[in-house]
């Protein structure tokens, strides 16, 4: 391909930086512009840290393309196709907003929005758009997690009898992280990825119950949730825990268990990742995992969407906002230690 997309990357904290790694590696696209309102990332003389080995491992020193401190600025330059919205979630709706009205094709970084009403005006717009808009939610990309689904969906080992997710890391530091107005807290920020494949896999819950404590955040920073289903239809027990309180060294893990018919799965990445599955009279088997992470995919899926003339997902989408409003309810729940409806 001659004429390649012409990507433009606002945010530079890990998750920026991140994706500017995974973009040198794709042949379709080329970086010319990066935005960040930290003067030092931009020239490359500080650099935001990953929490998962992987992430983040580049950097802008010695990138030859325009750089500014303000994204609206990036957003406003003709060249660019795609915008890449890496900054802090209160300022999604706003960069979004402005990339769909410039006709920008937009990746967006977890979750959609701050809010829920945010999040629904994210999809309005995308309705009305024939720009491509994708919600960066990459445990839907991530190989072991790509395997559940799969698995939950062909009942290829029976039905799912259960699932249970856990995320748990050290509070990652900073002002943004330190403000739950900002971030929505360890609820919204870390624990969204498992709510939202919940979300995925078994569609939306009916209600919820949680519990928690606020953290650094001064918001809630740990949770762990229990999510109805109809009982009318098959009705799985799905619960997840997020954390971000741990000690100070602790690093990071995600894991689950997923209870089938006639097997079980456990898959945990830590140190190392593993994902093995139990089966009575049978030896344990290690389930082998298609290397890399789910940023590389779920990006080289957007591009490819771009590039095959598809329309946007606007499902996905939809679905992204859902997962806030879930979110949401859990924080009621945690609140008034209740059980509440989810309304989406």
């Amino acid at each position: 391909m001659t004429n390649k997309l012409k990507v433009g990357v606002i945010g530079l904290g890990s998750m920026g930086s991140t994706h500017l790694d995974i973009y040198s590696k794709i042949n379709d696209v080329e970086v010319i512009a990066i935005a960040d309102s930290i003067q030092s990332r931009l020239d490359g003389s500080s650099k935001a840290a990953g929490n998962i080995s992987g992430q983040a491992e580049g950097g802008v020193f010695g990138l030859s393309v325009k750089k500014y401190l303000d994204g609206m600025d990036l957003i406003n330059n003709p060249d660019i196709d795609i915008v890449d919205i890496c900054v802090g979630t209160d300022l999604h709706f706003i960069f979004v907003e402005a990339a769909l009205a410039k006709g920008k094709h937009v990746l967006v970084e977890k979750p959609l929005a701050r809010t829920y009403e945010e999040a629904k005006k994210i999809v309005q717009l995308a309705q009305k758009s024939s720009s491509n808009i994708m919600s960066a939610m990459c445990l839907r990309y991530w190989p072991a997690w790509v395997w559940l689904k799969e698995a939950i969906e062909s009942e290829e080992y029976g039905k799912c009898l259960s699932l249970n997710c856990k995320r748990q890391t050290s509070f990652p530091g900073g002002s943004f992280y330190s403000s739950h107005e900002q971030c929505g807290g360890a609820l919204l920020d870390l624990h969204v990825h498992d709510t939202d494949f919940i979300n995925y896999c078994f569609g939306l819950p009916v209600a919820v119950f949680s519990q928690g404590y606020k953290g650094p955040s001064s918001g809630i920073d740990h949770v762990v949730t229990n999510y109805i289903f109809d009982k009318k239809k098959f009705s799985p027990l799905v619960s997840s825990e997020g954390s971000w309180t741990m000690q100070d060294g602790y690093g990071f893990d995600m894991s689950y268990t997923a209870n089938f018919e006639n097997g079980t799965a456990t898959y945990l990445l830590d140190e190392k990742e593993t994902l093995k599955f139990f089966r009575s009279g049978s030896e344990p088997q290690t389930i082998d995992l298609k290397e890399g992470m789910g940023y590389e995919f779920e990006i080289r899926a957007f591009v490819d969407e771009i590039l095959s003339g598809k329309a946007s997902n606007l499902g996905l989408l939809k679905q992204a906002a859902e997962t806030i409003a879930i979110i949401e309810a859990e924080k009621i729940s945690i609140e008034t230690c209740s059980v509440i409806s989810v309304e989406a």
